[in-house]
């Protein structure tokens, strides 16, 4: 029956060993399962955050392409409007020296046949001097010029060489002009193409480099919560063992007591059995002798009493060896539990301890890259301002303010196309006037 007890609370004790192992294995695996399912979540995380920002950056990819697109475009067509405007200005250039050629030799002419006959020339060069006036006049009121209006007040009593000489200045003077508008035009738009390039490129940079500094903060900072969740683990861990060591300790040493003391009293009680068995045995043997030889004999009584001793004695002997073998058969399991306990630690601590180090290892990497996005963030957005207070200084030479580049060449053109006009108007009649003269004074041209 011992036996048989202390087999059947070995095998309950194996079965919950077993059991609790099965159970700490299953918490375990869903705990790895746990974890696994935060990193898959993680990572699904991090890479629609990846595609966002692909997608922003093909985004303005096709921005910046597009803008370098409609750049060049806008230079090929400033390019195209520059050699044509070129073009046209030596065309203005040739028709100006052709009039400039009409009135040299209309005006020599002039002051060469110059007649004695006042009324007559007077008559002409009223009429001449009036529609010069007229037409310088009307260019004035036109374009509200306070040179053409002084023009024409000149025109209206200095001598037509003069006038021309005037004419011809304020005609180079707007081609000049046209000219230099044309450079600072150039170079404005050359200038202002490439600083708003640079400025779209340096913001994109700065908001590149801002999501990165977000993104590397953030997950500094998560990976440091992790960290200290995982110290914290360990530190458990550790209280916990320490808790369990101190507890299996007291146990062993009060449960080997409880052995020593339940096999000391077994093996004392067997040995009262055997000094009793021993002595009622012999007053048994007595018994029978003395029933021989015909003596009194008292030997029924004691020997009930001595089976009734041995009976309680051999019950206590089982108790105590039941007692001994439930004894050592739960040290047994507490030593095998601790043991495994330790183990589970021991791997826990060191798988929790080597996912630190790792996440620490990843927090110093980050924190150099975050470093080196912070110092590229500064320098880009120095580079940045930079290029704003280039553009703004562009900004007061390069801005249309009341006309734009294109109404003042237009407005310049049909002056100067005016001014010719006033030319033509002084060769056309220095020619009539001449062939009039020469009509009526033939003697003065020979």
């Amino acid at each position: 029956m011992s036996d048989l007890r202390k087999k059947e609370m070995a095998d309950a004790h194996e079965f919950g060993m077993l059991s609790s192992s099965l159970k700490s294995e299953i918490d375990h695996n869903q705990g790895k399962h746990g974890a696994a399912t935060s990193a898959k979540a993680a990572a699904q995380e991090a890479q629609a955050t990846a595609e966002g920002d692909l997608a922003e950056t093909q985004k303005t990819k096709a921005a910046d392409e597009e803008y370098a697109s409609n750049l060049n475009t806008e230079c090929e067509t400033a390019a195209h409007e520059w050699a044509a405007r070129q073009a046209s200005a030596k065309e203005e250039m040739a028709a100006i020296d052709k009039a400039k050629e009409i009135l040299s030799s209309g005006v020599v002419a002039l002051v060469q046949v110059k007649s004695d006959d006042e009324d007559s020339e007077s008559d002409e060069k009223s009429e001449m001097r009036q529609k010069l006036v007229s037409q310088i006049q009307k260019l004035g009121k036109k374009f509200h010029s306070f040179g053409l209006m002084q023009l024409a007040s000149v025109a209206s009593s200095d001598p037509f060489v003069k006038i021309r000489g005037l004419i011809e200045d304020m005609i180079a003077k707007l081609l000049k002009e046209a000219q230099e508008e044309a450079t600072q035009k150039a170079f404005c738009d050359a200038e202002m193409g490439k600083s708003k390039t640079s400025q779209a490129q340096k913001t994109a940079t700065i908001d590149k480099l801002q999501t990165r500094i977000d993104g590397a903060e953030a997950t500094i900072a998560q990976l440091g919560e992790a960290v200290k969740t995982l110290q914290s683990e360990v530190a458990s861990i550790d209280k916990a063992q320490a808790e369990a060591t101190s507890i299996r300790t007291k146990d062993s040493a009060d449960n080997n007591q409880a052995i020593s003391d339940f096999r000391q009293s077994a093996d004392a009680v067997v040995a009262a059995m055997g000094v009793l068995k021993s002595f009622y045995e012999g007053s048994a043997l007595l018994q029978t002798g003395s029933t021989k030889t015909g003596r009194p004999s008292f030997g029924g009584a004691k020997s009930d009493t001595g089976s009734g001793i041995v009976s309680v004695l051999e019950v206590a002997e089982s108790d105590f060896t039941r007692l001994l073998a439930e004894t050592e058969t739960a040290e047994d399991g507490a030593a095998d539990a601790y043991a495994k306990q330790t183990e589970e630690n021991k791997v826990s601590k060191a798988t929790k301890e080597t996912d630190a180090k790792a996440k620490q290892s990843e927090i110093k990497s980050l924190t150099v890259q975050l470093s080196h996005h912070k110092e590229d963030h500064a320098s880009t957005s120095t580079e940045l301002d930079a290029v704003n207070s280039y553009i703004d200084k562009l900004r007061p030479q390069c801005e249309e303010k009341a006309m734009s580049y294109e109404e003042k060449k237009a407005a310049r053109e049909a002056e100067i196309a005016g001014l010719k006009e006033a030319l033509e108007i002084l060769a056309g009649n220095g020619v009539a006037f001449f062939q009039s003269q020469k009509r009526f004074l033939p003697f003065r041209r020979a």
